[in-house]
């Protein structure tokens, strides 16, 4: 007798594939007004799928996204107010928020020691804005960065871990807000012994003292915005530490009470022979060579990828939303569902031994909306992959290049001026006895 392919339900398998991750009695945490029809579940839904349409507006957005829910739990009741849900969402989203974003980071954590570079736990941060509509509210409260005559814009900072090439904390804000200050308030939730990498916007004194005292590992750029010191790194200072290569400290004027920092500094070269300045805290080059070092930094071009796959591959880059609490929301919801379809590749792929950080956020985006379709449509197809066998082969395609990627006529790209060396000078006088005030007073405090 011919064997006969079985008919899988798409509904089914769609369900399936997010409750591995969110099954339904895990939103039972959350309390629901008796008289809204937009529980946590329902928004928890609407919103991510909406994510994942490629329509424009958002109505088209939610309008697809009701359709297909309808057929996914048939059961539900679903509202068709647009406003009535974008407000329920803005209300939902504190609660819900901080959950979701622990328990996806609650997968990426089972990861971390078999995901490492060079050895290391790396996690890498970076910042990008995304433009949202020319409101009054917008404007007002949101603010327009950079040039004049530009949009509003939501600026968000991701800490991403390296070696998956998933994200373990962002944070949102409006445009003029600092990625430094948006930086503090993850920086607590590194896992321990953590080694962090950023560019030169990042490094500052407090960052820098604050990894260290936490026993964080860092490799950072360093510009020609900082002055680095020689010479503070004396064998009778309470602070100091065994040093290999280029010592040198970072201590500004402002931060005079307390002990400098004493960095290691290493030098290498880009891909276009330009040097490249790097502060690290790990001294010893047999636990850190110059080479690792800049591999490290190098992978830091992981952070570009996430950002052009949640811009330019899921369509995100522009905000629909026309108030500064819609927009905020919008952007959250942006990030936690590009997260989660990363993260149910990333599952797939490391059960068939390929390597999570080579997911192609295009393939994997494709197989949803795919599956998707079929759930509206209500005809299963014989024979087709199913969801996980096509996430398994969402990978990037490696294959040479005949010819170039790049069009002909395509705008003259931005070209930002990379950081210049720093500023390193001698110890003055000055400095070295302030050093030693500082030495006889925190003795006598102890």
């Amino acid at each position: 007798m011919a064997w006969k392919p079985q008919r899988r339900s798409y509904r089914h398998e769609f369900i399936e594939a997010i409750a591995t991750v969110f099954p339904p009695q895990w939103f039972s945490r959350f309390s629901s007004h008796g008289n809204t029809g937009w529980t946590p579940l329902k928004i928890f839904w609407v919103s991510t799928i909406m994510s994942w349409q490629p329509q424009v507006t958002l109505r088209e957005q939610f309008d697809a996204a009701c359709d297909i829910l309808r057929e996914v739990f048939p059961a539900w009741t679903i509202g068709d107010s647009l406003s009535g849900f974008l407000a329920a969402r803005v209300r939902g989203l504190p609660r819900m928020r901080d959950p979701i974003l622990l328990r996806l980071r609650q997968f990426v954590a089972e990861h971390l020691d078999d995901w490492r570079v060079r050895g290391w736990a790396v996690f890498g941060v970076d910042g990008s804005r995304f433009e949202a509509p020319r409101t009054t509210p917008n404007e007002q409260a949101l603010g327009c960065a950079g040039k004049e005559g530009t949009t509003p814009q939501v600026f968000q900072t991701t800490l991403l871990h390296i070696g998956t090439g998933l994200p373990w904390d962002f944070r949102l804000g409006p445009g003029t807000q600092s990625e430094r200050r948006q930086l503090d308030d993850m920086r607590d939730n590194l896992p321990p012994r953590s080694l962090l990498t950023a560019d030169a916007g990042f490094i500052s004194f407090e960052l820098c003292r604050w990894l260290t005292r936490n026993r964080h590992d860092f490799v950072l750029r360093v510009g020609g915005n900082i002055r680095l010191l020689t010479g503070l790194d004396g064998p009778d200072l309470d602070w100091a530490v065994e040093t290999e290569g280029q010592t040198v400290s970072l201590w500004p004027t402002r931060c005079r009470d307390q002990p400098p920092v004493v960095l290691r500094l290493i030098v290498v070269r880009d891909d276009q022979k330009r040097p490249v300045s790097l502060v690290t805290n790990i001294h010893d080059e047999r636990a850190l060579s110059d080479e690792d070092a800049a591999e490290i930094y190098r992978l830091r071009w992981g952070l570009e990828l996430h950002y052009r796959s949640l811009k330019q591959t899921l369509c995100h880059q522009t905000l629909r939303s026309r108030t500064p609490e819609g927009a905020l929301a919008e952007q959250t919801w942006h990030v936690l569902a590009s997260w989660l379809l990363q993260l149910l590749t990333a599952r797939e792929l490391i059960a068939s031994g390929s390597h999570p950080a080579n997911w192609s956020a295009a393939k994997a985006r494709d197989a949803v909306r795919r599956l998707l379709r079929r759930v509206v449509h209500g005809r299963p197809v014989r024979r087709m992959p199913s969801l996980r066998d096509q996430l398994c082969q969402a990978v990037v395609d490696r294959d040479g290049r005949v010819g170039p990627k790049q069009i002909r006529r395509w705008p003259r790209p931005k070209q930002d001026r990379p950081p210049g060396p720093p500023k390193i000078q001698p110890a003055t006088r000055e400095d070295l006895q302030q050093l030693q005030r500082l030495r006889t007073t925190l003795q006598a405090r102890s």
